[in-house]
């Protein structure tokens, strides 16, 4: 699973790059997908029923999250092109944005999580929003590795 994870990781912080080359991009991003997948299932045990309800709203609510990861990408990319002249304002500007990002990705979640109510009981719903709720802790804790702090002055 550690290996599952370190590839999507990996991937994740390639995600501004996958818009470069179409081809390659959708294979990268088919391979994120179904890594992530693979520990949703080896993390979640549905009936048929639940799956049949769960895994079509999964898949077009993960091509939400990855839009959103993009957006972040491209938040971290515009911190670094501007990391050794930063100014105050372009700060402010990009705390503006990631807290713009971050308040998207809540309210895909919790739309998810709504729409989820109908097809699973809530222990369940609770159970999977944990499990992509530590898939983007480890990814966050990966990037945070590799981005480093602001100058003071």
């Amino acid at each position: 699973m550690r290996t599952r994870i370190t590839l999507m990781t990996i991937l994740l912080l390639a995600a501004p790059l996958l818009a470069m080359a179409d081809e390659a991009a959708e294979l990268k991003k088919k391979i994120m997908f179904d890594e992530k997948k693979l520990v949703v299932m080896e993390n979640m045990e549905f009936t048929q029923a639940e799956a049949k309800g769960f895994w079509p709203d999964y898949e077009q609510y993960q091509e939400k999250l990855f839009q959103n990861s993009q957006l972040f990408g491209q938040l971290i990319m515009s911190y670094a092109s501007n990391y050794q002249s930063l100014t105050d304002e372009k700060a402010m500007e990009l705390m503006d944005e990631y807290y713009k990002i971050r308040g998207e990705r809540q309210k895909i979640m919790q739309k998810y999580t709504g729409d989820l109510k109908k097809v699973l009981p809530g222990r369940k719903i609770f159970r999977y929003l944990q499990v992509e709720n530590k898939l983007e802790a480890i990814a966050r804790f990966e990037m945070a590795k590799e981005i480093p702090l602001a100058k003071q002055q």
